[in-house]
């Protein structure tokens, strides 16, 4: 009968040290899995989960648009209890209801790549617990600083943006108009949306060419409708006549900067801003008292450092 008692006793502090060692749950909520940044970003935090010990679930709306199916998974992931969400969210305002509910129920809300609205933030009693991204103006600057210094400091030019109202895209496009307002000779003609996507802003830049074809420059908000801006491009005649910088460095940008179709793109290093965001959330499941932001670091990517010319 002692024996059994002890065996028993054994048994229970064995479960205990396992339910004690639980691995943490973290829920990666991406915009897309359709866009190659964002599963250089999935990598990140996959990497990261290995390096930590983390059970990651990684869930994703269908396109950079579908904010309602984002917010349906907040919600699941809510219903299961995660510790953490790290989330790069599709609009900076509509997830704050969402994730304030599973604030409430107790798990860290980590906020990656877009940044979460902080006025609806706070409005909505949803405390973000680090914002962990690239400066999306200074990127925009580097990129149309790029043009800019292509164009001789004068010509005609226009901007493809992303989402209107979205953080990053209105980041971007501020960093192209504090550029391009210091050089009196250069001309926005046209700034429109493509909402992140390839095939719109082959229609989209295909119509403002057609409007304006004398235009020299062209910075579009990412490398997806950047390489779709240069087949509108192509389409016209004017491979060659037109200056293109743009945003996320994915490899078909860089494939497109080497064939001189494209002329720079910036990286903001997605990798970076996965693994910290599954570190950073780890921290927060701790209890450690975390800084209001962190940024990664950003670089100008042309044909120059690709073949090794400028390091």
């Amino acid at each position: 009968m002692k024996r059994t008692k002890m065996l028993v006793a054994v048994l229970l502090v064995l479960m205990l040290s396992v339910v004690s060692f639980a691995a943490p749950k973290i829920a990666l909520i991406m915009k897309t899995l359709t866009n190659p940044f964002f599963l250089t970003m999935k990598d990140g935090a996959v990497q990261a989960g290995k390096d930590f010990g983390v059970d990651l679930l990684v869930v994703s709306a269908e396109l950079e648009t579908s904010i309602m199916q984002q917010i349906s998974l907040i919600q699941d992931m809510t219903t299961q209890k995660v510790d953490a969400i790290v989330i790069a969210p599709i609009d900076s305002k509509a997830v704050v209801p969402a994730l304030a509910e599973a604030q409430k129920a107790g798990i860290h809300i980590i906020n990656i790549d877009n940044a979460i609205d902080l006025v609806a933030a706070e409005a909505g009693g949803l405390d973000v617990e680090i914002f962990i991204s690239a400066d999306n103006t200074i990127g925009g600057q580097l990129a149309t600083a790029y043009l800019a210094s292509l164009l001789g400091g004068s010509g005609k030019v226009a901007m493809l943006e992303g989402i209107p109202g979205v953080e990053n895209a209105e980041g971007r496009k501020r960093g192209f108009l504090n550029v391009v307002s210091l050089f009196p000779d250069i001309e926005v003609v046209a700034m429109q949306t493509a909402n992140w996507e390839t095939e719109q802003a082959l229609n989209v830049f295909s119509n403002i060419l057609q409007a304006h074809p004398d235009i020299k420059g062209l910075f579009c908000a990412n490398d997806m409708m950047a390489l779709g801006a240069i087949q509108a491009i192509a389409a016209a005649g004017k491979t060659g006549e037109i200056y293109v910088t743009s945003y996320d460095n994915l490899d078909a940008a860089q494939a497109a900067i080497l064939a001189g179709t494209m002329h720079a793109t910036v990286e903001q290093n997605p990798y970076l801003m996965g693994y910290f965001g599954i570190e950073y959330a780890l921290k927060a499941i701790a209890g450690e008292k975390l800084p209001d932001q962190f940024m990664v670091p950003l670089s100008c990517v042309d044909k120059a450092l690709l073949t090794g010319e400028r390091w």
